[in-house]
């Protein structure tokens, strides 16, 4: 079995990269009976998560097809990535004979060039479990026992998010309500946009859109049920450079 652990920067990149893993023929795991052995130590098995109510229980996603089994872990946030890494590899990468086949990162390269928050990464997460600093470049994978790889949104190169990979979808995909919530917002008075940071904008058109396909609906879950990432717009560059760096790193 080819077993892949990734950390990512919150739950939208979750859902992102599993749409990618949908299209090539992986299906979500709902039942812990369906789940491979090997992860079951990521499951918690106390609640509250150090005795916080408020705290989502920190599982990961799983998604498995034959021969494969990915988990996917969200962080909550850029710098809580290396923390959570650190912290699952040393408990991880060999149990019962069997050994992680890949380890990734997917994040934002924010208001940098991407090259400026991988090199935060590399330095954070350090040499403890796996030597991320092997890893020269945003997007490379570096082949070994783990294979490693970083990848930041949009596409490894520019400053932004993942939600211009989103916008580009969306325009693409449902051009009549991104134009609709383009205009909506660009109308927002100020004072509404006194707490929106650089990289905002981005996220209110995409969450405008998200509640016309389905009113009161999280980014994350109409990302998972809408065709942000689907068959209809996967030749868009940041899509096609998040499936090779996928394709790449799990090896499928």
């Amino acid at each position: 079995m080819e077993l892949s652990y990734l950390v990512v920067e919150g739950p939208h990149d979750v859902e992102v990269a599993g749409k990618v893993l949908k299209l090539h023929g992986f299906s979500r795991i709902k039942q812990i009976d369906d789940l491979y052995e090997y992860w079951i130590d990521l499951i918690p098995k106390n609640f509250p998560p150090e005795g916080d109510l408020l705290k989502r229980v920190p599982v990961p996603v799983f998604f498995q097809k034959e021969g494969y089994s990915v988990a996917i872990h969200s962080a909550g946030g850029f710098s809580k990535i290396s923390k959570m890494l650190r912290g699952t590899l040393l408990n991880l990468l060999t149990k019962n004979g069997e050994g992680l086949s890949s380890v990734g990162v997917i994040g934002d390269a924010d208001s940098k060039p991407a090259e400026a928050n991988f090199s935060i990464l590399i330095e954070e997460i350090g040499d403890d479990s796996v030597s991320f600093s092997s890893c020269f470049s945003p997007g490379t994978v570096i082949d070994g026992t783990p294979r490693l790889g970083i990848h930041l949104f949009p596409d490894n190169s520019n400053k932004g998010t993942l939600e211009d990979l989103l916008i580009e979808s969306a325009s693409v995909r449902y051009p009549e309500l991104f134009s609709g919530a383009k205009e909506f917002v660009s109308s927002v008075a100020p004072q509404h946009r006194k707490a929106w940071g650089l990289t905002d904008e981005p996220k209110v058109i995409v969450g405008c859109i998200a509640n016309v396909l389905k009113p009161g609906k999280a980014n994350q879950v109409s990302i998972q049920d809408n065709d942000w990432v689907s068959k209809y717009t996967r030749e868009l560059p940041p899509i096609k450079e998040l499936e090779r760096f996928l394709k790449e790193l799990i090896g499928f």
